[in-house]
């Protein structure tokens, strides 16, 4: 049985308004192996975007089907890993997740990077 959000996903920045996510929209899933950019850190925009050396290991994920399932979401440059990173696209904090590359696609925000309201 998959699990969906119940709640509305909403940017963590204290002031911003953006919703992420509407109810129902996602399902909960456990990615153990995802690193992710330190939260908060900035990236060279650009064709070619360096991939971020510090990262952290998430692994709780809201998972949609593709970008358009988002209410307000911005989607990085391929970085030199071949990810893409998700931020909120009113304030540009960053990254609340991950576009993962190859074969399967999934479109991921941190269930630990994000907030919710009803």
């Amino acid at each position: 049985m998959e699990t969906t959000n119940t709640l509305t996903v909403k940017c963590p920045r204290l002031g911003c308004p953006s919703t992420l996510l509407r109810p129902h929209a996602a399902q909960l899933v456990s990615r153990p192996l995802i690193m992710l950019p330190e939260f908060g850190q900035t990236f060279e925009r650009g064709p070619s975007m360096e991939a971020p050396e510090t990262k952290s290991k998430e692994e709780w994920f809201w998972r949609v089907a593709q970008v358009m399932d988002f209410e307000n979401i911005g989607v990085s440059h391929t970085a030199t890993d071949g990810s893409k990173y998700l931020s909120c696209a009113d304030c540009d904090i960053a990254p609340l997740g991950i576009q993962t590359s190859g074969d399967s696609v999934e479109l991921l925000i941190a269930n630990s990077r994000i907030s919710y309201s009803k």
